[in-house]
């Protein structure tokens, strides 16, 4: 409960700042997708989890601020359906059944965003680092035949990400971000699957954006 106050708030707080920003800012709007890059496998005594697969489509509005020396700074929000997918086989008993498992959230990132270089030329850098949440739209339950309800997903996520990337022509971006889980995604009744399905796991993913 504490993560999630802290959470909630840190977004509260961003969302604020961006509907404060000052007239002489320059707000974007646009749409913003990634691809997660990694497909880890994990196991345990009870399950074995493969085949993860995640990607994340919708709008997202830029603020940057005037100059700060070398660089601009600005604040970026997105809200974004995100889809996982991840394929689950039962190992111990007798039964060699498997189950394919998705989740969908709502993923509201926000970041403080840097942007680097500009002048003549048509590339720049940027870097953005941030919180994010994640509220279950709908999910499916693990239910083989002796586990029943014992893992479902839960309504809340939360996590932090930070990313480098290239913006071209003022408009186009790409880059990569790195994403830290903080809480569960699962609750669970059995102690032992506790590792293949709620590692806090870290992930990979390809991103990009255009800002009109």
């Amino acid at each position: 409960m504490k993560t999630n106050k802290i959470i909630r708030t840190s977004v509260a707080i961003a969302l604020l700042s961006i509907l404060s920003v000052p007239l002489f800012s320059q707000i974007k709007i646009g749409v913003k997708a990634d691809v997660g890059l990694n497909n880890p496998s994990f196991d345990s005594d009870a399950l074995k989890v493969e085949n993860l697969t995640s990607y994340s489509i919708g709008p997202s509005i830029e603020a940057m601020f005037l100059p700060l020396g070398i660089a601009d700074f600005g604040i970026e929000a997105s809200l974004l359906y995100n889809d996982n997918r991840m394929t689950i086989s039962q190992l111990s008993g007798d039964m060699n059944a498997e189950e394919d498992v998705s989740n969908r959230y709502l993923m509201l990132p926000v970041n403080a965003k840097l942007k680097f270089g500009g002048g003549m030329l048509p590339l720049r850098w940027y870097a953005v680092a941030g919180p994010y949440a994640g509220y279950l739209i709908s999910g499916d339950k693990v239910d083989f035949q002796d586990i029943g309800n014992d893992i479902k997903a839960k309504s809340f996520q939360a996590g932090a990400n930070v990313g480098i990337g290239l913006e071209l022509l003022k408009m186009i971006q790409v880059g990569v971000n790195y994403s830290v889980q903080l809480t569960d995604n699962y609750s669970l009744d059995e102690p032992n699957w506790k590792d293949p399905l709620n590692g806090k796991s870290h992930t990979w993913s390809i991103m990009g954006a255009i800002y009109f």
